[in-house]
């Protein structure tokens, strides 16, 4: 490790902080339910996007008993995506794969579930589920000017969220910092 650090000047080590940053960027949406949503989220101008990890939860609401029915929080994943880089259209997984297999934390109570004319019962909720928060990893480099698309369908008979958040670092380019620079 030590001879990694005596290769590298402090001049090429500024140099390189100069040209990127962290950034998380996140992509959340609403699914009706029974239906499937494209979900989406800009890479802006400024530079590529190198991701690293992914973190992100979702909702298990489902319609149960009645009449009338009372949305319910179950703990089944009903949510299910397949992950696209907008630039070229890529599908990144090759299927549609559950949320709870590529989300940390995962799974997350929904307390909102009301209904826009009268007010529904409160929520029955399941157990919480023992998941650790860890990002997963995920290393993709996303292109200036794209997006990333997220196709989720939602299994349930209720509206699901859901929230993702991609964090990596912004590689920054000469051409699109042209004008901040004052060059």
């Amino acid at each position: 490790m030590i001879r990694v650090f005596n290769q590298l000047s402090a001049s090429k080590l500024f140099a390189a902080q100069k040209s990127q940053y962290s950034e998380t960027i996140l992509l959340t949406g609403v699914v009706a339910a029974g239906a499937g949503l494209l979900a989406r989220t800009a890479i802006s101008n400024l530079g590529h996007f190198l991701c690293l990890k992914i973190t992100g939860s979702f909702s298990t609401l489902v319609l149960a008993g009645g009449p009338p029915a009372v949305a319910t929080d179950d703990g089944i994943d009903h949510l299910r995506g397949q992950l696209i880089d907008g630039a070229g259209q890529r599908k990144l997984f090759n299927d549609f794969i559950p949320f709870s297999l590529w989300m940390s934390p995962g799974r997350r109570r929904d307390a909102t579930a009301q209904n826009a004319f009268f007010p529904v019962a409160p929520i029955p909720v399941s157990e919480a589920t023992p998941q650790l928060f860890y990002p997963i990893e995920f290393e993709y480099l996303f292109s200036a000017n794209s997006e990333i698309l997220l196709d989720v369908r939602n299994d349930s008979d209720n509206v699901n969220r859901f929230d993702v958040a991609f964090h990596g670092i912004r590689i920054l380019s000469g051409v699109s910092v042209a004008g901040v620079k004052g060059v």
